[in-house]
C-alpha cells in the first residue's frame, strides 16, 4: 500500500502519462504520426514531474528511465521496423517510470505489438485475398505478399497496453480508483 505522500506523487503522474497516452494513440490512428511537439511535452512533463517530487535522484531516475525506453526500441527504429514517434513515446513514457518499470514497460509494449502485428496481418492478408479472388488467376500471390510489406500499424497502441500494463502491475493505477 502507498504512503499517502506517494499517492500525491503518483495521481499526476500517472493522470499525465494517460492523457499523454490516449492523445498519441488518437493521433496515431488519425494521422499515422505521432507529433514531436507531444513527446517532447511527455518527456519534459516526466521529467519535470518526477524531479518536482523526488529532487535530484528524481531527475536522474526519469532520465535513466527514458534513456531506458529509448534503448529498447530504438534498434527496431534503426531495422526500419517501426517509426521514430514510436520511439520517442517510448522514451517519453519511461521518464515517467523509471528504468526498471521502463523496461518492464517497453517488453509488454513488445508483446502487445507483436499480438497487434499478427491480428492486423490476419486480417489484411484475409481481405487481400478476397479482393484478389476477382483478379486474374496467378496474380494476387505476389501482390500479397508486397502489400503486406508495406503495411504500417498504429504502434502508439500498443505502447499504451504496455504502460497501462505497467501501471496496473505496479498499482500506479489504485491512485486514480477509490
Amino acid at each position: 500500500m502507498a504512503l499517502p505522500e506517494q499517492d500525491l506523487m503518483n495521481a499526476p503522474l500517472t493522470m499525465t502519462l494517460l492523457a499523454m497516452l490516449a492523445l498519441a494513440v488518437w493521433q496515431d490512428l488519425t494521422h499515422r504520426r505521432i507529433p514531436n511537439v507531444l513527446t517532447l511535452a511527455g518527456l519534459a512533463c516526466g521529467i519535470g514531474l518526477q524531479s518536482l517530487w523526488g529532487g535530484s535522484s528524481g531527475f536522474l531516475n526519469a532520465l535513466a528511465g527514458a534513456g531506458v525506453g529509448l534503448l529498447c526500441f530504438l534498434p527496431l527504429y534503426l531495422s526500419k521496423g517501426m517509426g521514430a514517434g514510436d520511439v520517442k513515446l517510448m522514451a517519453a513514457a519511461g521518464a515517467f517510470f523509471g528504468p526498471t518499470d521502463a523496461f518492464v514497460a517497453a517488453l509488454l509494449a513488445l508483446a502487445s505489438g507483436a499480438v497487434l502485428a499478427l491480428v492486423i496481418l490476419l486480417w489484411r492478408t484475409h481481405e487481400i485475398r478476397v479482393a484478389a479472388a476477382g483478379s486474374p488467376a496467378g496474380a494476387a500471390g505476389g501482390s500479397v505478399l508486397m502489400q503486406l510489406r508495406k503495411e504500417r500499424f498504429p504502434y502508439a497502441a500498443a505502447i499504451a497496453v504496455g504502460v497501462v500494463a505497467t501501471l496496473w502491475l505496479s498499482g500506479s493505477l489504485e491512485v486514480l480508483i477509490p
